[in-house]
């Protein structure tokens, strides 16, 4: 299946970095899966961009044009993610117990 093609934020790119790194420390190969577990389900949301749950702010109940996509195998990790005009653009890859409504200006 072809879909829009799907591009990393930095800060995405980072997150990534950091979540290997952290796992690494303990089970280098236990990283690896997750990395790639992480990357593949990104450019499967290139297929399907609409399956992830559309975010809301807090106050306001208005959609501020960001997705969330947890995951499957490694549920506490989280997508987030925008639908740009022909490509996804992965914005951030946050672990869920981070406080990750505040990455978006949430109070």
């Amino acid at each position: 299946m072809k879909g829009s093609p799907v591009l990393f934020s930095g800060l995405a790119e980072e997150d990534l970095d950091q979540i290997e790194d952290y796992i690494a420390e303990r089970d280098p190969a236990a990283a690896a899966r997750v990395r790639t577990s992480i990357v593949e389900q990104s450019i499967r949301l290139g297929t399907m961009p609409e399956i992830g749950m559309a975010q809301r702010h807090s106050v306001s109940k208005e959609e501020i044009g960001v997705r969330l996509w947890p995951v499957p195998r490694y549920r506490n990790y989280l997508i987030l993610y925008r639908i740009e005009l022909q490509r996804v653009r992965v914005l951030r890859v946050l672990h869920a117990a981070q406080d990750w409504a505040r990455f978006f200006g949430e109070p």
